[in-house]
């Protein structure tokens, strides 16, 4: 191999190489931009569940104070009724005895 062919042979594998070089950095930029895309989709994602999150705190919250509020209306119709069978048992006391 003589010189001129080993130059040519050289500036093939130049050639090659910025080629390769050149894809590479298409797809470094393709895949960045993707990343770019996927990162903001994550962000996207995860306000949707932290939305999610708030909505279901905030639900157990109204739920836990509707279970105190019946709780505490059940203990009042309790007491209602414990008043009502007092005045009942009166009133058929005062019915035996008259």
């Amino acid at each position: 191999m003589n010189l001129s062919e080993k130059i040519d042979n050289i500036e093939l594998k130049i050639r090659q190489l910025a080629l390769k070089v050149e894809r590479l950095r298409k797809e470094n930029i393709d895949l960045t931009d993707k990343n770019e895309q996927l990162k903001a989709e994550l962000d996207k994602q995860q306000g949707a569940v932290s939305a999610l999150k708030d909505k279901l705190t905030k639900t157990q919250g109204v739920l836990e104070r509707r279970e105190v509020n019946e709780t505490e209306h059940t203990q009042q119709l309790r007491g209602q009724l414990d008043q009502y069978i007092k005045e009942i048992d009166k009133c058929i006391e005062w019915l035996q005895n008259s």
